[in-house]
């Protein structure tokens, strides 16, 4: 197992003993939600970058210092209420995803990426659906590390 993915496994652990995830293979780890509001993390470690998959947005860090640690900031608004992803459909078929952080201080969700897939059938009428997670207390974590 790589570095990356025992940190996580270990501080999900000790941490948060309640969550439940699996390693699957060495190099990658999947949160798993606890409602079917919510949606589940897989991360994945490579040589030259780690991603991130929140159901089927996703997206791509360096394997440097400061993209594991953006990492761990994504994970953390994943598993918490103050991250959504937003869904659009046609015809019950997901084509684009979109992640989004709330922002405490004006309380408004602002994008932090998308991705999407072409959908041809453009003149159908979108869907558009919200997933969170509620695993952690993300106040409770500033908390722990403030104090």
């Amino acid at each position: 197992m790589n570095n990356l993915i025992k940190k996580i496994s270990e501080n999900l652990t000790e941490r948060h003993p309640y969550i439940d995830f699996k390693i699957k293979e060495d190099n990658s780890l999947l949160i798993e939600s606890k409602s079917s509001n919510g949606f589940e993390i897989l991360i994945q470690h490579s040589e030259r970058e780690n991603t991130i998959h929140f159901n089927s947005w996703h997206f791509h860090f360096e394997n440097t210092k400061d993209g594991k640690n953006e990492l761990i900031d994504y994970i953390i608004f994943g598993m918490s209420k103050h991250g959504r992803l937003k869904t659009y459909s046609r015809n019950g078929k997901e084509y684009k995803w979109t992640f989004e952080t709330l922002n405490e201080n004006d309380g408004n969700w602002y994008s932090a990426g998308t991705t999407g897939l072409i959908n041809l059938n453009f003149w159908q009428k979108s869907e558009i659906n919200y997933y969170q997670n509620d695993l952690i207390d993300i106040n409770e974590l500033k908390e722990k590390t403030s104090g």
